[in-house]
């Protein structure tokens, strides 16, 4: 709803008025929507700050001792104004949330480990066919199964480069997750990812 709209609906609620005092009345919320724009807000924030125009045409009536008309209102939703979190509420979440962030940066950081262990693995996969020439060359022996066990461990190898690069995918998203949760926890923010 913008400044018309409230302005046509406010002088429309308060049609019971004589029209001096309903023109009065008019020009007190044209210049809450001028000291509004000052002071940088939108139209619709400033309807959102003075509430809909059937309340305040209510109010005005019920002060009058009118009767206000009958017509069906019109609801304007008001922004949720969140409390946010003191140092000692903070203090209070740390204190609540430090064995469970110990367990779960535990179990993450031992992921972590999976993951590496995953990727050492998977470079001395890679790095058999060295290992089979230098063999050959020291011991100036060539042996075809060793050929093929080779190339089986390099395929194993590409295996494995797969999956640590998925391993590794979720648990840099895991620890965003979580870390971000705590983030938001923290801040008090309803939005927790």
């Amino acid at each position: 709803m913008d400044k018309t709209q409230f302005l046509d609906e406010l002088a429309l609620k308060l049609s019971g008025l004589g029209q001096e005092e309903r023109q009065e009345i008019l020009a007190d919320y044209m210049e809450h929507f001028a000291a509004g724009a000052a002071s940088g807000k939108s139209e619709q924030e400033i309807v959102f700050d003075l509430g809909s125009p059937d309340e305040i045409a209510r109010d005005i009536l019920a002060e009058r001792g009118e009767i206000p008309t009958g017509e069906e209102p019109y609801y304007v939703p008001r922004p949720v104004v969140r409390k946010k979190r003191g140092v000692a509420g903070r203090m209070w979440l740390f204190l609540a949330m430090l064995i469970p962030n110990l367990v779960v940066y535990s179990l993450l950081l031992s992921f972590w480990g999976v993951v590496v262990g995953f990727a050492g693995s998977t470079l001395g996969f890679f790095l058999t066919p060295f290992g089979f020439v230098l063999d050959a060359v020291l011991n100036q022996n060539f042996e075809l199964y060793k050929l093929f066990g080779t190339i089986a461990v390099v395929g194993l190898g590409f295996i494995f480069f797969v999956l640590t690069m998925w391993l590794a995918k979720a648990m840099v998203t895991a620890s965003i997750a979580y870390t971000n949760f705590n983030i938001h926890l923290m801040k008090g923010e309803s939005k927790h990812v």
